[in-house]
């Protein structure tokens, strides 16, 4: 059966237990992603990869911020993943 969540940023997802661990997958590696990403910036550097990051340039500020952004996510995810155990 599938609930309604919603993350502290406010954006709302209806997933189950199978639905949740999956995406939190998704977010560690769009996560993993990013720390690569971050790892190899450089003034007027652009990634272009097959993973969704094409041809476009980042900012470390941005790279940072969707680092978080998934990080916390996760955090959300286990916690409600905890709470069905």
């Amino acid at each position: 059966m599938k609930k309604i969540y919603r993350f502290s940023s406010g954006d709302i997802i209806e997933a189950n237990t199978e639905d949740l661990r999956a995406l939190r997958d998704q977010y560690e590696q769009y996560m993993k992603n990013y720390q690569e990403v971050l790892g190899c910036l450089d003034d007027g550097d652009y990634v272009a990869r097959g993973n969704g990051f094409c041809d476009a340039k980042y900012s470390e500020d941005f790279v940072e911020g969707q680092i978080e952004k998934y990080r916390q996510r996760m955090y959300e995810i286990d916690n409600w993943l905890a709470q069905k155990l």
